[in-house]
């Protein structure tokens, strides 16, 4: 009886707990039905609004004048954006990358956007248009872009993962709504310049709620065109379309119209009128910012600078971001770029997907921007770090062109004279011949050094750093061929063309960044690690040096093989690390040119065997890159963990676009760049060299077998540099300068002065 009403005990305790459990489930569902509810109203979720300023630069937003942007900036973060587009430095290309999140195009009729009622010339209403243009419902969307098809076009060829709208898209699929204000239209019956809708639009055009109407416009005939935007009914608007929409973008259009009136207007009343713009576009701002909390972040936005600003060199505008997660009185930084002050345009997308807690897809490639204590001047000065960031970037990008165009052309001449050398003079030259030729050719190997060097004279002024590296080049040109074997001349060079550069990279490669041979952090692919261009000099340069060893140690033991083999296994390393090269495309060449050079060095044939063995070494480093880049540190850490990641994904359109893109970029360096100018005059002195120097080849070869095993070696890593980089043209052809200029030295100084007195058995070591 006892054990009967135990049983009956535990049967009902049974009972009530299922009951709790199940009103528990239910309590939960429907208090999450409420707040879907309240989040639905608006309370509760995040909201992002974007306020474009466009055509203005950093010392207009950083002007104590314009109080409220003041007050922004101290309320949030301050940074400079770069504005790379997939096309040119235009309003349309720049909108149409900070939609995408990608470097995009956009098109002559990017501004084609309309309310979806408002009466077109030929007398349709917008929404019939766009269904006339794309075959689709334009459904309750408010705002539509009726050209959208145009952009697409124009990012077919483009060979992104991303396209026009991904923003809107994106918030469209996770539920969210978008919103968009205001225009920049220019005269009364021209066509429309309301280039805003497509930062929001998806990638159907289409935009939930907005006014892009002229309706928001009045009539001024002091202000350029006749008419200025009516801040009045741009703010009724945003009222209400507040509540409804989780983006929106606002364009307050005045100061593009200023400096769109420059062709007709004094440089005074330019300046005047975008003042008169500023100073209205703050007013608006201030009572913006009443809203700015935890949950709503703003975000001041300048797709592009001035006019005139960009005709002096400016590639940066200026971005604020407040509320949000961005701490007050920071500035702002992102992992594309990881460098405090400075984001990517296309950050911008990330940013916002970030803020209303959407992972981001696959396709966008920017990365959420956040906010950082300044390191300059004064920690807690953010205007005076950032300045510091901006005129030190700007005055980067200003020298690079010049010091390029002297390095190229030193290149160039030096070659050209060698060539008509070989071909002319090529049975038997001179001493004095020999001289000059030895000691330009070897400032062909230390121009990257010279160049390199640079940034520690702390000079800002093109003329005259290009006037500094042709005298540090003067000065170890000299200094290096005080040594009169050549082959301790080769291994002198090949330290210099390597240590400094690993050395600068590990240590924060302050020097990396500003030489005008490193990577351009203004206008170029890269924000960190190693350039292709420091790549191609390393690997060529290692290479060379491993060869030097081999050849005057020949009977050393296992000493050179060890010493090449760690060097060689370093470089690997360091070209795959995230923390120090990040560069896959170096990595991958480095290993290609090391393991046939160390093949090479062994003395034995190329065999269908030995293919297969570079093969598994190829496939084994390609391991050691994804385990390193995705498995041991997180996948959004470099972009070679966000390309693996999205391999590992399964999304193939990523990797596949990757490829098509960095050959499309070597076919146009190939057609465009002066660097295959270089690589070109480089065949051309080889065919001189073994068509009418052939005898003397084959006795350098005889002379210098590590040297022959050293240039197979090369070969394949600038061949592997070519295929693997977006650049690898510029790679190849600063790499092959460490074949083709030893082996010249070695033939005009050894073998074309009457005698072989520089060759090994002679004593040349």
């Amino acid at each position: 009886m006892c054990e009967y009403i135990k049983g009956r005990g535990n049967m009902r305790t049974v009972r009530l707990l299922t009951w709790a459990i199940i009103s528990a489930v239910v309590m939960t569902l429907f208090l999450n039905s409420i707040s879907v509810i309240h989040a639905g109203a608006g309370e509760d979720r995040p909201k992002a609004v974007m306020v474009i300023v466009n055509r203005v630069n950093f010392e207009d937003i950083t002007d104590p004048r314009y109080k409220n942007i003041s007050r922004m900036i101290s309320l949030g973060s301050l940074g400079v954006m770069t504005i790379n587009t997939g096309g040119d430095y235009s309003d349309t290309d720049s909108y149409m990358t900070i939609g995408g999140g990608d470097r995009l195009t956009g098109s002559s009729l990017a501004g084609e956007c309309y309310n979806r009622d408002e009466i077109l010339v030929d007398g349709s209403r917008a929404w019939e248009a766009y269904f006339r243009n794309t075959g689709e419902n334009s459904g309750d969307s408010e705002v539509l872009n009726i050209a959208v098809a145009s952009a697409i076009k124009a990012n077919d060829k483009k060979y992104r993962a991303s396209t026009p709208g991904r923003l809107g898209t994106v918030l469209h699929e996770f539920g969210l709504t978008t919103a968009v204000i205001g225009n920049s239209d220019f005269v009364q019956y021209g066509p429309p310049n309301r280039l805003a809708a497509n930062i929001v639009m998806d990638d159907l055009g289409r935009v939930d709620y907005g006014n892009v109407g002229r309706d928001l416009l009045k009539g001024d005939p002091k202000s350029p065109f006749g008419w200025k935007t009516d801040y009045e009914r741009l703010e009724t608007e945003l009222k209400r379309v507040w509540d409804k929409a989780d983006f929106i973008v606002i364009e307050t259009g005045d100061t593009l119209r200023a400096n769109s009136s420059s062709g007709s207007q004094f440089k005074q009343m330019v300046d005047y009128h975008r003042s008169m713009a500023l100073r209205d576009a703050d007013r608006f701002i201030g009572r913006l910012l009443d809203r700015v909390d935890n949950r709503i972040m703003i975000m001041l936005v300048s797709p592009l600078p001035t006019g005139l600003a960009f005709r002096d060199g400016t590639r940066l505008s200026p971005l604020v971001v407040a509320g949000g997660a961005v701490e007050p009185g920071t500035v702002l930084v992102s992992p594309t770029t990881r460098q405090s002050g400075l984001v990517a345009n296309y950050d911008l997308t990330a940013t916002v997907l970030s803020h209303l807690q959407i992972k981001k897809p696959a396709g966008i490639v920017g990365l959420p921007v956040q906010g950082v204590y300044g390191t300059g001047r004064d920690s807690g000065d953010q205007i005076g770090t950032v300045a510091d960031v901006y005129s030190s970037l700007t005055a980067d990008w200003r020298q690079r062109t010049g010091v390029l165009y002297y390095f190229t052309r030193y290149h160039w001449i030096v070659y050209g004279l060698v060539f008509l050398m070989i071909i002319f003079s090529y049975k038997k030259q001179n001493r004095c011949n020999v001289k000059l030729a030895r000691f330009f050719m070897t400032g062909i190997l230390l121009y990257p050094l010279a160049v390199f060097l640079v940034p520690l004279t702390g000079s800002l002024n093109r003329w005259l750093s290009i006037f500094l590296s042709l005298i540090i080049l003067l000065i170890l040109t000299v200094f290096f061929t005080k040594i009169k074997s050549d082959l301790k001349l080769f291994a002198a060079v090949s330290l210099v063309n390597v240590a400094p550069y690993v050395a600068d990279v590990l240590t924060g490669a302050r020097l990396m960044k500003k030489a005008a041979l490193g990577y351009d952090l203004v206008v170029g692919g890269r924000f960190y690690g190693i350039g292709n261009e420091y790549m191609g000099i390393i690997i060529g340069s290692a290479i060379l040096g491993a060869a030097v060893l081999f050849q005057m140690f020949p009977r050393a033991g296992k000493l050179p093989w060890l010493l090449s083999g760690s060097v060689f296994a370093c470089l690997i390393i360091f070209f795959a690390a995230p923390w120090a090269g990040t560069n896959a495309g170096g990595a991958l060449a480095a290993v290609s040119g090391f393991a046939v050079s160390m093949y090479c060095f062994t003395g034995r044939k190329a065999t269908f065997r030995s293919a297969l063995i570079l093969a598994a070494i190829l496939a084994g480093g390609f391991g050691v890159l994804v385990a390193v880049n995705y498995f041991f540190l997180s996948g959004s850490s470099s972009h070679i963990g966000r390309a693996v990641s999205s391999l590992l994904q399964g999304d193939l359109a990523v990797i596949w676009y990757t490829i098509q893109r960095k050959w499309v970029a070597n076919i146009h360096l190939l057609k465009n760049s002066p660097f295959s100018v270089l690589l070109i005059m480089q065949v051309l002195i080889w065919a001189g060299l073994v068509l009418r120097n052939r005898v003397v080849i084959k006795e350098i070869f005889k002379d210098y077998p590590y040297f022959k095993a050293g240039i197979t070696g090369m070969l394949s890593g600038a061949l592997a540099a070519f295929i693997f980089n977006d650049s690898g043209v510029i790679a190849s052809a600063l790499m092959l300068n460490y074949l083709v200029v030893p082996v010249i030295i070695i033939a005009v100084s050894g073998y074309m002065t009457g005698g072989n007195n520089n060759s090994p058995a002679n004593g040349g070591q």
